[in-house]
This record gives structure tokens, C-alpha cells and sequence, in this order.
């Protein structure tokens, strides 16, 4: 456990035996006799509060103590000599006679190089003894890399003065007033500029569903489990307990936490000490005296996120089992991913450009879309979907009477409510909000709807784009609507479109779409889901501003490199490098152009890791390193995707998107019998042939005949052995 937690508590001689016996000695079921959740919570969180008082009082560091803590390579010895440095420097400054100051100025620049040399040494000895000590550690290692790497903290620094109409506040606490005002009107303001819709919500939802959830009590198996699940690394909010004790004493809280979930769940009520949030201000870009150029960052207590796992555990999987999310949408479900949300679009692109029809793709930009939610609608529409009774008064409970409070350097502004959106920083947040937008599709007459949370794509494809134009726009139409009547708010300036064109036709004049009697422009090339797609589907932007991001992190190896060892290394390329090659490579890695220029970035990283020359080969190091070659990682991402699809865990998207050739015909072939599935789409098209459609297929081929493949018995394991049988080749 930490010596001091974000509180100010001090763990230093904290006895972790003590506090467990004391917590083990307290009452519950006697504290709690005949309380509603409410009290309970009050009860629970007052009696740990004064343990803790007890055990680990707050207490504040010096200035000294602060220094020591984030440089603690300055031993006793160089602080010495930087205090005789500042002496020295105190006495040149307030020299009169010339000659005795030139004298000091020399004592100080050679005190001053001293130091920065007993500095650098004591730094490297230190980072070398703190890897070899964590070795085993990954939070320990990673600690020490982020403190040697020091990402830039320019947008983590607090405004010292606020805009207010023609004047400056420098008050800390009536800015902090300011900001919490802004946030909380967020929603409201951008709810003001939504025109009334001739439709109703309730218009757009089909037939209501006429099971209803039943709320069963947790258990203490389920309750050890959401304890396992508490990220100890992650901040926590107002009226929390420190998420290390949480973790450490979790058997000592199982009961208490157990009764007041089930207790709540009964009543259908949210314990209101949980309905506070903690903002804090992260800068963005722009003027910095100006509150819009602030990002709001909630913090939750992580006691209320128990509540919320409990909840949104059982509302997920009523719904998933009722069969009633939209199967086009990707975001925050299980075993849906942003990499399936992309071949889903890329492979209809492909087919519809192989056919020769132009394909439009509206990329829908929602303004604040989390924190427009209407809470009366969302109620209604949980109740249309079956959450009724008892857990539709929990939700009701759950978001009315929020309040958020801004604390800025310390300071805390008044607590302030908030009426619209869904929590931001919460567990059932982007739940209820995918249930909020999951009728939208049925509003859309021709366009194809894909979702990820909030990033919406309406595709739409015709040979003719006069009709093209013309059917696009009149979705377009019918999707404002939908978000008049929802109240939610279109932002057409972020809004854009790309027209994919089939490589042999005409080039025609840019088509123009409109919204709202407002114009929208064609675009070349459109970020989506952190991916850079192109009208031609060619990946040159994209990989461009890769290669960006990846040169970066080969900057960060060399920057390490003296101070570790390549176990260390290892860990900055897989997190600062590879996670960027890999991101969204399904989509692309069908290039063999943009493997090819991944992989020369890839070899200077290799490089770097081995000491190794500019020129001289990487191959070994591949080997040795146990690294997958770009060329082999995109092969083991469609592997991954290729068992889930053999094992039924493909969303229900690609379904249809594989035959195998044993339901083609009855043919006792060698194909047929050994599992291989067939090739449905061209192979001789220019986009049919980097269609998953096409290289699922061959990957899937491959890798049945691998003996490993039928023996492994989860994906972990196939994908281990299937790593490790492609790095035996080099």
C-alpha cells in the first residue's frame, strides 16, 4: 500500500492485521437493523472514516518531504551541495567589489556543473537498481518509465485567471464557481437551440417488449468479483474509501458493501451520498483564461461504481438475452470492438465499389451527446425495453438529485445540480446511453446505420449519384427529426461526408448534402474511430500519421535505453509503439504497401531495443526479442477474429459473412471434411481481394490445419501458440 493516498492519509505505519481485526469486530447487521439504504451507506462510510482517523491520519508533507518524494535520486549529500550552490549564488548577487564577484560566479559555475554531474550519475544508478528491483513489478517498472519519460504536463496546469465578460477573476475559489456553473448548464444550453420536432420519441419506438427485468440480489461470489474488478490505479472520487484498502480488506467488506446494494436494489432507490461528482479542469488547446477551452473530468466515488457494476450486469444481460441492442452497434458491449465496427463498413465499401456503385458514408458528429441525455425520455424508453417497476424507479432515483462540485488546486466550489446527461465517469453511463439512441436506425428509410456509443455513419451506395445525393439527403432529413424529437443536438459543422468512388468512374463535381437547411461539404479523407479513411481506401493518410505516433515512441526507447535493460525496453515498445501498430490493423494490414512502411518503422524501434546499427539486420532480433513482425501481427489479429467467428463469439453483424464449403454441397471432399471455408466474393476485383470476406478465409484455412488450433482450448491459448509458431520461422 501506498505511504500516503490522495487524501493526505498516511499509510506509513499502518498495520494492515490491526485494521482487519477492527473491521471484523464491527456490527453490521446490528448498525444497519431496520435502516433504509441511505442510512446505511452514511453508517458504513462514518465508521470506516473514524477507523481510519485512527490508524492513518491525514497529514501533510513538507516541502522538503515533496521533493524527496518525486526526485529521490537527491540524496542528503547533493541537497547539501545545492544549498551551498544557492548560498554561493545569494552572496554574487549582493557582491559590490567586481573581483570578488567574477571569484563567485566561478565558485557557482563549477558548484553548479558539479552537481548537474552527480545529478545525472545518481539518477542512472537509482533507475538502474529501481528496474532490477521491480523487475517482476509491471506497475513498479512503469512508474519508473513514466517518471524518466515525463509526458509533457502543460495541459494538467491550473488557469491563473478566468474571463468573465470584460473582466479577470483570480479568485481560486470564484473561478472554481465559474467553471462548475459552465459544466453544470452544459446540457441545458445546447438543449435551448434544438428546434421542436413535429414527431414524438415514442413515435420511433417499435413494439414495446412485454417481459420485465426482475432484480435479483447479489451474492457474495458476484460482490468478491467487483472487488477483484476495482482499479486501484484509477482516482477516486468524494465519499470513497481508498480503493488499495478496498482490494487489501475486501473479505472484511463484503458484507456490509452486500447488504446496502441489495438493500437499494429493493427499494429502488440510489444512496444520494454517492450522487456527487468531483470535477477537475484538463486544459485543451487554445486561450487559456477562457472556460470552454477546459475539459471537465468526473470523478465518481468508487463505491457507487460497485452499485452501478451490480446494475448494469443484470440490465445488460436482459437485454442482450431479449435480443433488443441494435446488432450495428459496436460500442461498449462485450465482444464487440472498434475493429469490428471498421470491417463491417470497409467490407460493404469494398463490395458495393466492386459492383461500381459510388458509396456515401455520413460521418454524424453529435454535439455534448452524453450530456443532452433527457432523463424523462430515458426513463420511458428503459420502461419500453422492459426495465419497469422497482428498477425503473432505481434509474429515476439514480439520476435525479446529482450534483458535481469543481475542485481547482485544492480549492472546491459550492455544489451545484445537474438535471440532464448521463454521469460522465460512471459504469452505466455509456449503457444508458446506447439504449437512449438504440431506436435511431428505425428512423432512416435507406442508409445503413453503424454506431460505436455516439459515433454514428449512415452509408448509403447507388450507381447513380444524382439518386445517391438525393436518398442520402432525405435520410438525412428524417435523422434530424429523430434527434429534434430526442433532443439531442447535430453538429453540423463537425458533421462531413466521404463519397467512395469505383476506381474506372467519371470524375463527377463535388456533391454537396444538406441538414437543416445548412450545407455539407464532400471531403477526401475522414477520421472514424481513430482511423483515417480516404476516398480511394488506399490508407495514405493514415499511415502517415501513424508513423508519427510510431516514431515517437522509437524516440522514447532511445531516450531510456541507457537507463534500463531491454525487459524494460520491451515494455515501452509494446505500450508506446506496437499498441499504435496494432490499433485498427485488421482494417488496414490488407495493404502490403502499409505493412511495408509500418515495418521499416518497426525495425528502427527493433534497433533501438538491441543496440543495434542504422543499417545492420533486425532479423535475429526479432527472433530473440520474441517481437512479431508487423506482416505476422496483422496475421495473428484476423486469427483472433477467425476462432471467434469458428467458436460463435462474432457479433451478430458478420453473420453471413462465412460459408463453409461443407454446407455448399454434400461432397465428400478433402475441403469439405477437413472444416475450410469458401471463398463467396471475387478474388480478382481490386477491393474484393483485401476484403475480410477474402483474408479471413485464407487465415482461417491456414490455421485449421495447425495441429495447435484444435487442441487449444481458449483463444488466449491458440493465439499464444500461434505467436510463438510464427516466431520459430524466422
Amino acid at each position: 500500500m501506498k505511504n500516503q493516498d490522495r487524501w493526505g492519509r498516511s499509510y506509513r505505519n499502518f498495520d494492515n492485521d490491526a485494521f482487519d481485526k477492527e473491521l471484523c469486530e464491527f456490527d453490521w447487521e446490528e448498525l444497519f437493523r431496520n435502516k433504509n439504504c441511505d442510512d446505511k451507506i452514511n453508517i458504513f462510510l462514518k465508521n470506516i472514516n473514524c477507523l481510519l482517523d485512527k490508524m492513518a491520519p491525514i497529514k501533510k508533507l513538507t516541502k522538503k518531504e515533496i521533493e524527496l518524494k518525486q526526485k529521490p535520486w537527491l540524496t542528503s549529500g547533493i541537497l547539501k551541495s545545492i544549498k551551498t550552490r544557492d548560498d554561493i549564488y545569494k552572496k554574487f548577487l549582493l557582491a559590490k567589489d567586481p573581483l570578488r564577484k567574477q571569484n563567485l560566479l566561478r565558485d557557482f559555475k563549477n558548484k553548479r556543473n558539479v552537481i548537474t554531474t552527480l545529478i545525472c550519475s545518481s539518477k542512472s544508478q537509482y533507475y538502474k537498481n529501481y528496474f532490477n528491483d521491480h523487475s517482476k513489478n509491471a506497475k513498479k517498472t512503469w512508474e519508473g518509465i513514466r517518471n524518466i519519460i515525463k509526458v509533457s504536463t502543460k495541459n494538467r496546469s491550473l488557469p491563473t485567471k478566468l474571463k468573465d465578460g470584460n473582466n479577470h477573476i483570480t479568485d481560486r475559489k470564484e473561478m472554481a464557481q465559474k467553471f462548475n456553473e459552465f459544466y453544470v448548464n452544459i446540457g441545458n444550453m445546447v438543449e435551448e437551440k434544438i428546434p421542436k420536432s413535429k414527431s414524438k420519441f415514442s413515435d420511433f419506438l417499435k413494439n414495446s417488449l412485454p417481459n420485465s427485468i426482475f432484480l435479483t440480489p447479489v451474492d457474495e461470489k458476484e460482490i468478491s468479483d467487483m472487488f477483484s474488478k476495482i482499479d486501484s490505479s484509477k482516482s477516486c472520487g468524494p465519499n470513497s474509501i481508498s480503493s488499495n484498502l478496498l482490494k487489501t480488506h475486501a473479505k472484511a467488506f463484503f458484507f456490509p458493501v452486500k447488504d446496502i446494494i441489495n438493500c437499494s436494489f429493493s427499494e429502488g432507490k440510489f444512496p444520494s451520498i454517492l450522487k456527487i461528482a468531483q470535477v477537475c479542469t484538463v486544459f485543451k488547446k487554445g486561450e487559456r483564461d477562457l472556460r470552454e477551452n477546459y475539459r471537465p473530468i468526473s470523478l465518481l466515488s468508487n463505491l457507487s461504481k460497485l452499485f452501478e457494476r451490480a446494475m448494469h450486469s443484470r440490465v445488460y444481460n436482459f437485454l442482450e438475452s431479449s435480443g433488443l441492442i441494435f446488432d450495428l452497434q459496436f460500442g461498449f458491449r462485450n465482444k464487440h470492438s472498434t475493429s469490428h465496427a471498421l470491417l463491417s463498413i470497409l467490407d460493404e465499401i469494398r463490395q458495393n465499389l466492386d459492383s461500381n456503385s459510388f458509396s456515401c458514408g455520413v460521418f454524424v458528429d453529435l454535439e455534448k451527446a452524453f450530456d443532452t441525455v433527457n432523463h424523462k425520455i430515458l426513463l420511458k424508453k428503459l420502461e419500453h425495453y422492459g426495465i419497469r417497476s422497482v428498477a425503473n424507479n432505481w434509474f429515476d432515483s439514480y439520476l435525479s438529485g446529482r450534483k458535481q462540485f469543481v475542485n481547482l488546486g485544492g480549492i472546491n466550489s459550492n455544489n451545484l445540480p445537474i438535471t440532464c446527461g448521463v454521469p460522465q465517469g460512471s459504469i452505466l453511463g455509456p449503457l444508458l446511453f446506447i439504449i437512449y439512441i438504440n431506436d435511431m436506425h428505425s428512423a432512416i428509410k435507406f442508409s445503413k446505420v453503424h454506431h460505436f456509443a455516439d459515433d454514428t455513419n449512415l452509408l448509403f451506395s447507388h450507381k447513380n449519384p444524382k439518386i445517391l445525393r438525393k436518398r442520402v439527403n432525405a435520410d438525412l432529413e428524417l435523422l434530424f427529426d429523430w434527434l429534434c424529437a430526442n433532443r439531442l443536438s447535430l453538429n453540423v459543422g463537425k458533421t462531413e461526408f466521404v463519397i467512395f468512388r469505383p476506381a474506372r468512374s467519371k470524375r463527377l463535381n463535388r456533391i454537396t448534402l444538406n441538414i437543416n437547411r445548412c450545407k455539407i461539404f464532400e471531403s477526401n479523407k475522414i477520421k472514424y474511430l481513430g482511423m483515417i479513411l480516404d476516398s480511394n481506401l488506399n490508407w495514405q493518410h493514415h499511415i502517415f500519421e501513424l508513423n508519427k505516433k510510431l516514431f515517437r515512441g522509437v524516440g522514447m526507447i532511445y531516450k531510456i535505453k541507457n537507463l534500463s535493460d531491454s525487459s524494460v525496453l520491451k515494455s515501452i515498445y509494446f505500450s508506446l509503439f506496437q499498441s499504435h501498430a496494432t490499433y485498427g490493423l485488421v482494417a488496414w494490414g490488407s495493404s502490403r504497401k502499409c505493412l511495408v512502411k509500418v515495418n521499416l518503422s518497426q525495425k528502427k524501434a527493433i534497433r533501438a531495443i538491441s543496440g543495434l546499427g542504422f543499417n545492420d539486420s533486425t532479423s535475429a532480433s526479432f527472433k530473440s526479442l520474441g517481437i512479431l513482425k508487423v506482416f505476422d501481427l496483422y496475421k495473428v489479429q484476423c486469427a483472433g477474429l477467425m476462432w471467434d467467428y469458428d467458436h460463435g463469439s462474432l457479433p451478430d453483424a458478420f453473420f453471413g459473412f462465412f460459408t463453409k464449403i461443407s454446407d455448399i454441397h454434400s461432397h465428400n471432399t478433402r475441403s469439405a471434411v477437413s472444416n475450410k471455408l469458401a471463398k463467396t466474393v471475387s478474388v480478382r476485383t481490386a477491393h474484393g481481394k483485401k476484403s475480410f470476406k477474402i483474408t479471413g478465409v485464407d487465415i482461417f484455412n491456414e490455421i485449421n490445419t495447425l495441429s495447435f488450433y484444435k487442441s487449444s482450448r481458449t483463444r488466449q491459448t491458440f493465439l499464444n501458440h500461434y505467436k510463438k509458431y510464427l516466431i520459430d520461422q524466422y
